[in-house]
């Protein structure tokens, strides 16, 4: 219950930017203190779902298919990718709008997929719903990214992706306690 309500408070909180109307408002209601509120708010959400998930029930919900693990891979990979696209100033930011809610929805995709338990149900069902959420509010309200395009972003950007996908491989069982790759997975892959 505590990690379903501490992604339902982490999405409220990142709901707000998707919807211009709606920030104005609170942006106007918050004044000054909308920024470093917006910032501790998002912060302490995440270290509720850290602690929930550490607490979690791993309960088997389903059996996730035999190549979900490879899935899982592949679409956190372009999740990756897309993460660098939203923090760099290139022309693909432009195109896509909103790629930082694309990697949500494709990362907790490949989780769903590789991971059938109840914990994993809660986090990744419930940031799905949200990244979906935030995609179509983004683009009902016409949401678009500063115009400002920077001469080589793209490439930086696909760079950066592939360099946090590689960070994150490597740090995978040390940040959520789940390794990655054992000596028996390497050789079920190379079949």
């Amino acid at each position: 219950m505590l990690l379903a309500i501490s992604v339902a408070l982490f999405a409220l909180i990142h709901l707000i930017p998707a919807f211009p109307a709606l920030k104005a408002r609170v942006k106007a209601a918050a004044g000054k203190a909308y920024g470093p509120a917006f910032g501790i708010a998002s912060t302490l959400s995440v270290v509720l779902i850290v602690l929930a998930w550490q607490g979690a029930d791993r309960a088997a919900v389903y059996e996730p298919p035999a190549w979900g693990f490879r899935a899982n891979l592949v679409l956190s990979f372009v999740a990756f990718l897309l993460v660098g696209v939203f923090i760099f100033r290139g022309k693909l930011r432009q195109v896509l709008r909103l790629p930082l809610s694309m990697a949500v929805i494709l990362w907790t995709v490949g989780h769903l997929l590789a991971n059938g338990d109840q914990a994993s149900v809660i986090l990744f069902g419930c940031l799905l719903t949200y990244a979906v959420i935030h995609l179509a509010g983004g683009l009902a309200t016409g949401f678009r990214p500063t115009p400002e395009v920077r001469q080589g972003h793209d490439a930086i950007a696909l760079l950066a992706g592939i360099a946090l996908y590689g960070v994150m491989i490597q740090l995978h069982a040390h940040l959520i306690g789940v390794p990655l790759f054992s000596i028996q997975d390497l050789s079920v892959l190379g079949h």
